[in-house]
């Protein structure tokens, strides 16, 4: 049987860790400072590590989809997180996990389909590519996120002076999630952005995933009030943007994603999921998200 193995990536400032289990991404750490920046997991506060979401953002409603004449049963954020990636290739700085769908992954997603996530480290940057492709004579219809969680905080500053600052002034405000499932019928809420931040306080964030629709912004960067560490996150066009911690909570989860979890009101009917990407037969879809340490 394969086991789980971590690798690591490094340039003259970073040091990047990840794993073939979820092709996850386990480490950033600035080997100026001695600094790590991702929570690195607490089996009872959130013990989950960043995680690549794919086919699915998020829950279902009932955990289950309506698709071709049949239900299918899927859990939160998909189900990459609990696969062995074969590593495609590796060097010093980069390395390529890749993913075939198998007879098990068609059970509960009937796609056939690749996925490579390469993780490539320069200077002070991560970049994370992700290419999709579509084995399949039909379209098919995805979700793909990214989530990361960052300690807080990252120098000698307090929490309350961390804050998330957009690069655009947002339209619209966020929406606060209801038992894991969001309604975009309510009213967003415009009063959390102050100035294009978002700061990490009670106010903000009382326990409940935030999330941004229809984003015009393509970067975010967490930063503080006290000294210039922080991380810059270049996500591009991605349409939808959750953000989510609690009161006391020495984390924040920022997750730019093509899709949301469902609504409320949602009849699991997947094609009428919101936020899919529709990638024709025998596509590809390509993205890349670039980390930026300082």
């Amino acid at each position: 049987m394969e086991e789980n193995q971590v690798y690591h990536l490094e340039s003259e400032f970073i040091r990047v860790s990840v794993s073939s289990l979820g092709a996850g991404l386990l480490s950033i750490f600035d080997l100026e400072s001695n600094v790590e920046y991702l929570w690195q997991g607490h089996p009872t506060l959130h013990p989950w590590k960043p995680q690549i979401q794919f086919p699915i953002v998020g829950k279902l409603k009932d955990d289950q989809y309506w698709l071709g004449r049949k239900y299918y049963r899927m859990q939160k954020d998909g189900y990459l997180k609990e696969l062995l990636f074969e590593v495609k290739n590796q060097r010093r700085d980069r390395i390529t996990f890749v993913h075939t769908n198998t007879n098990d992954t068609e059970l509960i997603f009937p796609f056939r389909y690749s996925i490579e996530i390469t993780y490539m480290v320069y200077g002070p940057k991560l970049t994370v590519s992700f290419v999709i492709k579509n084995l399949d004579k039909k379209e098919m219809f995805f979700s793909l996120g990214f989530g990361p969680t960052f300690n807080l905080p990252l120098g000698y500053e307090s929490v309350e002076d961390c804050f998330i600052e957009l690069d655009r002034e947002e339209e619209r405000g966020a929406y606060f999630l209801e038992n894991d499932l969001v309604n975009f019928h309510d009213a967003d809420n415009k009063k959390i952005m102050n100035n294009r931040r978002i700061f990490v306080n009670q106010e903000n964030f009382r326990g409940e995933e935030m999330v941004f629709k229809d984003i015009i912004s393509s970067n975010v960067t967490l930063k503080n009030l006290v000294n210039e560490k922080s991380v810059n996150i270049d996500f591009g066009n991605i349409p939808y943007l959750s953000i989510w911690t609690y009161p006391g909570a020495k984390f924040v989860r920022i997750s730019p994603a093509f899709g949301v979890t469902d609504a409320l009101d949602s009849n699991n009917d997947f094609y009428m999921k919101e936020g899919l990407v529709d990638l024709e037969q025998e596509k590809t879809f390509k993205h890349e998200i670039v980390f930026h340490i300082r």
